[in-house]
């Protein structure tokens, strides 16, 4: 690539002597020059050009994300003397063969290190071919959820040294999503059920959403009502909680049903029974068997179980007023 660096700073060279020859008034030199560095510049430009189509890579170094090296993983970096040595098993999905592999690393972290910590400190030190799916880092995008010990939550706010037992630190991918590869898991189903319950505030008035003369004011009383619903990041740890969901994937879940009690609470909602007439049936609020798991399993205090209840006497209450209005 040595030739495409010489051509790009071969240009601001050019541009000087232009700026030089319009100060100095100089006319043939300069312009014999300029033409000289042109065809200088090309040369460079078409040589590496080609030496970048050229390039191949040598396939003997790389290693192949599809393919699952040793068992066992251990850093060899010398240990600080306010870390210690954590156990992590991690039970991957290997895409290929369509089975969970079990891969066992060691790897130093100190007492403020979380489990999404110590996977990324695998990932760069130990093993590049390990997925984890994370952004934030901070409980915020609600992108690592994966299961810990037994449970499902957040990697980035689990502390690694409190998640420590007898066999060190368990880790495997949430079992009520479809499966991609390693602790990855495919989300799709479970954005699709939180869609179809129409998560948006809908007003009959569809001009006043660009032409509202106010905003929409509520009182404390109102907010109050909707607000704890609305602290839902998706994270859908509440659906691998669930027992109903992980017996029978169809059910709608916690997550959606929570959002439904949430619009349905927001007084600045006019959508008024549709969402309850939608979920009106065992696949959506009557699936539900008050476990209560899914309230135990969220990292941001909904409580999906109890707006579930909730909303099972809101759709009574909607089946009762539409039976008055017939009679």
């Amino acid at each position: 690539m040595i030739f495409m660096y010489a051509a790009m700073g071969g240009v601001p060279a050019l541009l000087f002597l232009y700026l030089i020859s319009s100060l100095l008034l100089l006319k043939l030199e300069i312009y014999i020059l300029t033409i000289l560095i042109a065809t200088g510049l090309f040369v460079f430009s078409v040589l590496g050009f080609y030496e970048s189509y050229s390039y191949k890579p040598d396939k003997s170094k790389i290693i192949s994300p599809e393919v699952y090296r040793a068992v066992n993983y251990t850093s060899k970096e010398p240990r600080k003397s306010w870390e210690k040595e954590l156990t992590v098993k991690v039970k991957r999905f290997n895409n290929l063969e369509k089975r969970f592999d079990e891969c066992t690393y060691k790897v130093e972290a100190d007492k403020y290190s979380t489990v999404l910590g110590s996977l990324i400190k695998i990932k760069e030190r130990l093993d590049p071919t390990l997925s984890v799916r994370y952004s934030c880092r901070m409980g915020i995008c609600g992108s690592c959820g994966m299961v810990v010990n037994g449970k499902p939550v957040l990697a980035c706010e689990t502390n690694a040294f409190e998640s420590i037992t007898e066999k060190g630190i368990e880790v495997e991918p949430m079992q009520a999503q479809g499966m991609l590869r390693d602790l990855v898991v495919d989300l799709d189903e479970f954005f699709e059920k939180h869609k179809s319950v129409a998560p948006y505030l809908f007003r009959e008035d569809k001009k006043e959403k660009y032409e509202a003369k106010e905003a929409y004011k509520q009182t404390k009383e109102e907010l109050s009502k909707y607000l704890p619903y609305s602290y839902c990041i998706m994270c859908s740890l509440c659906l691998d909680a669930c027992p109903v969901v992980n017996t029978n994937p169809e059910f709608i879940g916690p997550q959606a049903l929570s959002q439904v009690y949430r619009y349905h609470e927001d007084s600045r909602d006019q959508k008024g029974s549709q969402r309850l007439e939608s979920i009106d049936s065992v696949l959506g609020v009557w699936g539900c068997e008050f476990a209560g798991s899914c309230s135990k399993a969220c990292p941001k205090g909904v409580d999906p179980a109890s707006a579930i209840q909730l909303l099972k006497g809101e759709v009574v209450k909607n089946i009762v007023i539409k039976d008055e209005k017939n009679d």
